[in-house]
């Protein structure tokens, strides 16, 4: 009795409820051709349309209703070059007739190339941070110190702690100091929430730069004009007494025909000569100095002063829009492929994925079950909760000892040690 044609059982090819269209060869083929790769963006096309629709309607709503606007006022100055002072003539002229003057250092505090370290610095800080600025959200005027750290709330914190926080977060979001070595203009930007506030404020660093600069320089001036005049008078004395030696000596020889006596005669005016010479370099150096007292008091040129800005610099509505579309999208693209990847696996795959999921979910329960890993947990959440809960945030808020992050993490904390802390004695009860 003769069979039939044997048939394979093969599976059929459309074995996905979900994926009605889209073949399994798809992913078994090493080549995936374009049909394939449209084919599966179709069918996933409510997962694409709606990744991209959640991530574009997030970023509208955070940009245009919950981002906080930040406002930047800016002004362009033009700083000098660093160059040598007049001093450095001073030493040049005077080396030539044996005298050694000390060289006057280009990097002072005065010199432009530190204005950024000037900025951050502590002295600045404390000359701006009691300056008082009106804001529409305080609706009064506050001191900058209360601005950047405890607002118009009453504080225990000391006057220090609050400089440095106010430094830190004036350093670090509000001021910036923008040069490019390539050009001799340089920007200064503040930051804030309030155009205007930004405005004034870039105001004050811009005076309070100007005046702390012209003390630097004045102070520099003058220590030049100090040493030169007591050089003046040095010089002054070794120059009377060469004269008074040459005086004497030809009072005492009047008819000089000995070569002994010529070489006394040369060396002696030769001295009066140097000392006449580096007397008036000096003199020449000293009214330079004072020249330059007047005519540096002050570098600081601005180009561009500080305006209100119309517009927050962190807010592009359009552009965000944009953004979150083509990330929403690819996100989208990305999420369809893993869905019609996993919907068709073959069935040894599907079996790995049902024990990776059982085996997690056993775990986890015994985690919660293990009374040796709950005691644990417990033990260790025991022995730091009094150095969570007995330290004092720099900025309190709460009970006169809690930030709001350090409230926030308290709570956690505690939440957790009284769950794992039941669960212990759970456990044990039931054992027992």
């Amino acid at each position: 009795m003769s069979k039939g044609p044997e048939t394979s059982a093969k599976p059929p090819i459309y074995s996905s409820p979900i994926t009605h269209y889209a073949s399994p060869s798809i992913y078994e083929e090493d080549t995936i051709s374009l049909s394939d790769i449209l084919l599966t963006m179709a069918e996933q096309l409510k997962v694409i349309v709606l990744t991209t629709f959640i991530s574009v309607f997030l970023t509208f709503t955070y940009v245009q209703f919950i981002q906080q606007p930040q406002y930047v006022s800016w002004a362009t100055v033009l700083l000098p070059e660093n160059k040598m002072g007049n001093l450095g003539g001073l030493a040049g002229l005077a080396s030539q007739f044996g005298v050694n003057v000390p060289m006057g250092t280009t990097a002072d505090l005065s010199s432009p190339s530190l204005y950024p370290e000037l900025l951050r610095s502590r002295t600045f800080a404390e000359k701006i941070l009691d300056k008082e600025f009106y804001l529409d959200k305080y609706g009064k005027k506050l001191s900058l110190l209360a601005i950047l750290t405890h607002g118009n709330k009453a504080t225990k914190v000391g006057r220090d702690r609050l400089i440095t926080d106010a430094i830190n977060k004036l350093n670090g979001d509000v001021l910036v100091f923008d040069q490019d070595a390539k050009f001799t203009f340089s920007v200064i930007k503040v930051t804030a929430e309030d155009p205007i506030f930004a405005k004034e404020l870039a105001d004050v660093v811009l005076a309070e730069l100007k005046a702390l600069n012209r003390y630097f320089k004045s102070e520099s001036v003058s220590q030049k004009n100090t040493f030169i005049e007591n050089r003046i008078a040095s010089v002054e004395g070794d120059l009377e007494g060469s004269e008074q030696a040459l005086k004497d000596f030809n009072e005492r020889n009047r008819q000089i025909s000995s070569p002994a006596l010529q070489l006394d005669q040369e060396r002696l005016e030769r001295d009066v000569e140097v000392q006449k010479g580096i007397y008036l370099t000096l003199k020449q150096q000293l009214e330079l100095a004072k020249i330059e007292e007047v005519q540096e008091t002050s570098v600081v040129q601005v180009l561009d002063r500080p305006t209100v800005a119309f517009k927050p610099s962190n807010k592009n509505l359009i552009l965000s829009v944009i953004l979150s579309f083509f990330l929403g999208g690819c996100s989208g693209i990305m999420i369809g492929f893993i869905r019609s990847y996993l919907d068709n696996k073959d069935m040894e795959e599907r079996k790995k994925l049902r024990r990776i999921k059982h085996f997690l979910k056993k775990k986890i329960k015994d985690l919660f079950k293990d009374r040796r890993i709950v005691g644990i947990v417990s033990g260790f959440m025991l022995v730091g909760l009094p150095l969570f809960l007995g330290t004092q945030s720099s900025n309190p808020v709460y009970f006169g000892m809690y930030s709001p992050i350090h409230l926030i993490i308290n709570t956690i904390y505690l939440i957790i040690f009284l769950f794992s802390s039941w669960l212990f004695m759970h456990l044990s009860r039931q054992k027992n």
